[in-house]
């Protein structure tokens, strides 16, 4: 997020983003439907079990006071993804008269050029509940004929869009190439979000196969890549930024094999991103941890992002496969 979005939240936002096919809609709804069916089930067993029915089976989960003892796993793990994004507005202001909102941007995610599309993650679960801190990289890239990094494409693609506003004080004509007015619009090393997540496990499994579900959210951290197209190096955004809220549904199946675990899952993330045009490069300062240090204190000082603006709002349906180690904890406590 840019220094003036720390400070205020933006006074127009873009158009919020829409499912465009009933398919798409129902692949998410149906990973609600599997949580809600998870939680409610144990319940629902209880409400029609005779009375004498062992209350242990009756019983939807272990008691609170024990999962700190029993079944507590750690579970360390890589994994690869593949983005598939929705389309979406970019919106850019400067100080030299540009207002400029471009319609429903294609983006492209050039998962297998390095660094490759994936993530880490750390989950404890307790029993049929767990928590999950993960770490995704994703590339998103604008159609301007490149691909990650402004490498040349043999039949790259260049996009013409619908415009509305201002373009360097002028009304911005009714349709543009991206070519017109950026060198290069990406999110490249990359397109990364923390996220935090809630988990469940569902029921069916077995003590090999456990397919899960989780719903959470946390922050966009993307490295944001802009070049003006006829501009010198010093108008150049190429930085790391903290620069908006972002969420995740998942939905998986893991296989255990002895303490190695293996899965493969669906993911849709959601970012929303409020990014500072700063003229900044990445490489001056160390990173994404000296970025950010910039950032803070650019807030901090209130100062506003020198050359102005962008927000846009990544979607993306996600195929993801990992393999990682697990161990129980509390039980030599016990």
């Amino acid at each position: 997020m840019s220094a003036a979005t720390w400070t205020t939240r933006p006074a127009r936002t873009l158009v919020p983003w829409r499912l465009s096919r009933a398919g798409e809609l129902l692949a998410c709804a149906a990973a609600m439907l599997m949580l809600v069916a998870t939680v409610a089930r144990p319940w629902i067993a209880q409400a029609v079990a005779p009375d004498d029915r062992p209350a242990e089976i009756t019983q939807p989960f272990p008691p609170l006071h024990t999962l700190d003892k029993a079944h507590r796993e750690i579970f360390i793990a890589g994994y690869i993804s593949q983005p598939f994004y929705y389309r979406s507005d970019v919106r850019m202001k400067r100080p030299d008269g540009t207002d400029l909102t471009l319609k429903k941007l294609g983006w492209d995610g050039d998962a297998l050029y390095f660094p490759i599309d994936g993530g880490i993650r750390s989950v404890e679960w307790w029993q049929p509940a767990g928590f999950m801190i993960d770490f995704l990289h994703n590339k998103a890239i604008s159609r301007l004929g490149n691909g990650a990094h402004g490498r040349k494409l043999k039949n790259g693609v260049i996009e013409e869009v619908e415009a509305t506003g201002t373009l360097k004080g002028q009304p911005a004509p009714p349709r543009l190439k991206l070519t017109d007015v950026f060198e290069r619009l990406e999110f490249t090393h990359g397109h990364n979000v923390l996220l935090f997540t809630p988990m469940l496990r569902l029921f069916g499994g077995s003590p090999r196969i456990k397919p899960y579900v989780g719903v959470g959210g946390g922050f966009a951290l993307p490295h944001v890549e802009v070049r003006h197209t006829g501009e010198p190096r010093e108008t150049r955004t190429n930085e790391y930024q903290l620069a908006g809220p972002a969420a995740q549904v998942v939905a998986g199946v893991e296989l255990r094999s002895g303490k190695w675990s293996y899965f493969v899952e669906y993911k849709f993330t959601y970012a929303w991103i409020w990014a500072g045009l700063t003229g900044d490069e990445s490489w001056k300062n160390f990173n994404m941890p000296g970025d950010l240090l910039r950032q803070f204190m650019a807030w901090w000082r209130s100062e506003p992002p020198k050359l102005g603006t962008l927000e846009t709002r990544l979607g993306a349906h996600q195929v993801a496969f990992g393999a990682g180690y697990w161990w129980e904890r509390g039980r030599a406590s016990r």
